[in-house]
């Protein structure tokens, strides 16, 4: 099979990592934990609700986490992927074409099966069954493959470890007692990101990110 570097591929081996537009806020303690996790399992998912960060988050960690996977790793979004097209979306941020007769999972096999790798499923939610399936068998495939996956719920795979994701922190956690806070440092951020000059006082805008519960966005 051929060993050339798919298309998409950044130089430090990361495939299909959306190009992030805006900075990434907060999550410190989130991304820590998410480290931890990907160095004792095999599989964790990030679940929490449409909005909170999932995709921010993973996409943070994987963009980080490739001395832990030196053969690469690489992000799928299967958000707008049909069932019965999962595996070729995989299939297409890798790289990976089958030969002839060759199945296409036999061909995702032997690439993910060449070493420690990271595969992040982005937005299983909506494909819960299908993707846990397609999962179950590349792990169970791949004996060095790593998954990170986001999710409403969990894939339900045994030896899957769950992160719940919260929305973003009300208050600084550095700052106690602060006005501060990750949400409406997100929430600025953003707004000056359209070309608003904002300079809002601060207890307006932790006010209004309490009552939109942490999610500003």
């Amino acid at each position: 099979m051929s060993r050339e570097v798919p298309a998409g591929m950044a130089s430090d081996g990361l495939a299909g990592l959306p190009a992030p537009g805006t900075s990434f806020v907060g999550r410190a303690a989130e991304s820590a934990a998410v480290h931890a996790l990907l160095g004792e399992a095999r599989l964790v998912t990030l679940v929490g609700p449409a909005g909170v960060g999932k995709t921010r988050l993973a996409a943070a960690v994987a963009s980080g986490a490739g001395s832990a996977f030196p053969s690469g790793c690489a992000f799928a979004e299967l958000a707008p992927v049909r069932p019965d097209f999962l595996a070729q979306a995989v299939a297409a941020v890798l790289g990976v074409t089958e030969r002839p007769g060759q199945p296409l999972e036999q061909a995702l096999h032997e690439r993910l099966g060449e070493g420690r790798r990271l595969l992040v499923v982005d937005g299983a939610g909506h494909l819960l069954d299908a993707v846990g399936d397609l999962v179950g068998r590349l792990l169970a495939g791949c004996p060095r493959l790593v998954v990170l996956a986001t999710s409403r719920e969990p894939l339900g795979i045994p030896g899957e470890r769950v992160l719940p994701v919260p929305a973003l922190a009300l208050v600084d956690p550095a700052i106690p007692g602060s006005n501060g806070s990750e949400a409406g440092t997100l929430f600025l951020d953003r707004a000056r990101a359209t070309g608003a000059g904002v300079d809002a006082d601060p207890e307006l805008v932790a006010d209004l990110c309490s009552r939109l519960g942490g999610m500003p966005l």
